[in-house]
């Protein structure tokens, strides 16, 4: 059922009830087309699909909707034959949260927008975690995805389908990436919509806590940046807010600078000694091993994939219906041009703007008229005299059911009736065919220069969507190179620093207490315990020559991980014995006082990955041995 708004009184409760913040569902309002009450969205579709979780209004273009304009905020009107959803709370704090929905000569479309409206303020306003009597759970397979992969559709086990829909599961991110064809599920099922709820709730701290152990690596999604914060999801319902400090050393940084909303980061999950979790990316290797992210719905695909970032949806703006303005007379012309001239995807006789423009020697001139708003696009027909010529259109009343040949026959007899009608006025109004013909090129002029201004639009906003997608690449080059190099300077901050010392042991030690204040946070340090008492092998220092500032700042990260013990939690170091063959079932490689050899990783996937050689002395100390290539296993 829907509501219609047909007077003054009507109009004032309908914009007292949007203005309450206090409203407990989402109010969707539908205009329709000027001169008729029929709405061209699909109103009865609208009821039926959304009436559970909102309240549906009809109103007539005209009077009433410019009634309501003058009672709502600039720019959250409803008129011709449009449709806005109004979310709660604040239902005027965001533009882009409420917008109007054009038919565009495609109602079904317009009406598919709507619902996607209404259930996504539904689902904000946590109106389906209220399970209805209706609801029961069911299990089912999922068979694939329509309506451009904002539906999946699953067969019920015990017959039928039903349908998930992405608004009410875990919007905005996309069902593909929670969901997939052949998956087995469970959910929620509202048997009178059809709707499949699948939504469930997150993991708890100590689940994340079990799967990821401290200092292993997964993938996090960028929820939102600003200069100095971020908060990242491990999981849709599941966010950590980190600082600059959490993805560079160098204070000069701006998170924003770089991270992106929408990226998918490498992050590092490190267990407090309070038992929350926090996640660190500035001490990410590019080669160590990501462990796979969660799923979001159970036996579903990893919610994150690296190199696949959330994305904005860019809709097709609003107003890009022409918006065409009669200047004259309450009662000029606000039906001829609709008959003469002007296509009928364009709203004539929208709230606060009429048909066309005057008649008259120079009617129809074009002026520029200022932009209500940004991103607007407007075409306002104006005359440049005040000699317009007034009379009054009766507007034709909405034709009878008929077959569709039917209709159309009837609507274009109609209009040539129409058309000669007022053609006839204009001639008894002192008006000759010159001034009709000066009108309708006028209006043609009007719309060809609209299609050039919407031409323009469109490439604007692909050369935007391509200006981000270079920001963003940027954003992570940037990031990388703070966690992989220090900022570059004439000379290497490495070779300064040993210049500083006799011994190469010295600035070995001193490297290593820096990247250990780096590397392991202040609330760690007391677990992570950098050792006094290791012992730097003959070869170690000896073995650092040659290498680039990267690599000696990974040698010098693995070498703490090594010393705190830090290692052992680590998979993506492959701690292993080295054996004194390449047998698996050879003996490990003792020295001559009972020291182990060991092995882990400090590169991966590249041309002569470097590894590190320790020895895990009898008393349990540590021995760093010397950093080889990954062919080389000689101790």
């Amino acid at each position: 059922m829907y509501t219609r708004v047909e007077t003054s009184v009507a109009v004032q409760q309908l914009a007292n009830g949007l203005h309450d913040a206090g409203r407990d569902r989402p109010w969707v309002v539908v205009s329709s087309p000027f001169g008729t009450a029929v709405p061209e969205i699909g109103i009865d579709q609208l009821s039926g699909q959304i009436g559970d979780v909102a309240r549906v209004f009809l109103i007539e273009t005209g009077e009433l909707t410019r009634q309501l304009g003058d009672l709502l905020p600039a720019q959250f009107q409803v008129y011709g034959s449009a449709g806005r959803s109004y979310p709660v709370g604040d239902a005027f704090a965001d533009l882009a949260r409420s917008r109007l929905r054009f038919t565009h000569g495609d109602p079904q479309h317009a009406t598919d927008q709507l619902v996607t409206d209404a259930l996504a303020h539904a689902h904000q306003a946590g109106l389906f975690a209220l399970a209805p009597a209706s609801v029961i759970t069911v299990d089912g397979t999922v068979k694939g995805f329509m309506l451009g992969g904002s539906r999946a559709l699953v067969e019920l086990d015990g017959g039928g389908m039903a349908t998930v829909w992405q608004e009410l599961t875990y919007p905005p991110v996309p069902l593909d990436w929670t969901l997939k064809p052949g998956q087995r599920i469970k959910g929620a099922l509202d048997a009178p919509t059809h709707r499949l709820n699948v939504e469930a709730k997150p993991p708890s701290v100590a689940a994340i806590a079990q799967r990821y152990p401290d200092g292993s690596i997964t993938l996090a999604l960028v929820q939102k940046v600003s200069p100095q914060r971020a908060v990242l999801a491990l999981h849709p319902h599941l966010a950590f807010t980190i600082t600059r400090a959490d993805i560079s050393a160098n204070p000069l940084d701006k998170v924003d600078a770089l991270l992106s909303e929408g990226d998918v980061v490498a992050a590092r999950v490190i267990h407090l000694p309070s038992g929350a979790l926090h996640l660190c990316l500035s001490d990410v290797d590019d080669d160590e091993t990501v462990l796979p992210p969660l799923c979001a719905v159970r036996n579903g695909p990893p919610w994150l994939q690296e190199n696949r970032p959330l994305l904005p949806l860019v809709e097709e703006d609003e107003d890009a219906a022409a918006v065409v303005e009669v200047v004259g007379t309450t009662s000029s012309f606000e039906a001829a041009a609709a008959a003469a001239a002007v296509p009928a995807a364009w709203p004539v006789g929208t709230p606060g703007h009429s048909a066309l423009v005057a008649a008259g020697p120079t009617a129809g001139r074009l002026h520029p008229r200022p932009s209500p708003g940004p991103g607007r696009v407007h075409a306002a027909l104006r005359p440049a005299t005040t000699g317009a010529i007034p009379f009054r259109v009766t507007p034709i009343p909405p034709p009878a059911p008929h077959s569709a040949l039917q209709s159309t026959q009837l609507s274009l007899a109609e209009a040539k009736s129409r058309i000669v009608r007022l053609e006839t006025q204009l001639v008894e109004a002192g008006a000759t065919d010159s001034d009709l013909a000066k009108l309708r090129e006028q209006a043609r002029s009007a719309q060809l220069q609209l299609r050039d201004a919407l031409v323009e639009l469109a490439t604007l906003r692909h050369t935007v969507a391509e200006l981000r997608d270079d920001q963003r690449a940027q954003r992570r080059m940037l990031r990388e190179s703070r966690r992989t190099t220090p900022a570059p300077t004439a000379v290497s901050e490495y070779e300064s620093r040993r210049a500083a010392w006799e011994e190469p042991s010295g600035w070995v030690r001193h490297e290593i207490l820096l990247a250990w204040v780096d590397r392991v946070p202040e609330s760690d340090r007391e677990e992570w315990k950098l050792p006094q008492n290791y012992v730097l092998g003959e070869r170690f220092a000896e073995s650092l020559t040659g290498l680039d500032d990267g690599q000696l700042a990974k040698a010098f990260k693995a070498s703490v991980d090594v010393l705190t013990g830090r290692v052992k939690t680590l998979k993506g170091r492959h701690l292993h014995a080295l054996r004194q063959g390449a047998g698996p079932a050879d003996p490990h490689l003792l020295r001559w006082d009972g020291a182990r050899c060991m092995r882990v990783s400090i590169e991966q996937n590249t041309p002569a990955a470097r590894r590190m050689h320790f020895w895990q002395l009898p008393d349990g100390g540590i021995e760093l041995g010397r950093i080889v290539t990954h062919d080389d296993m000689e101790a």
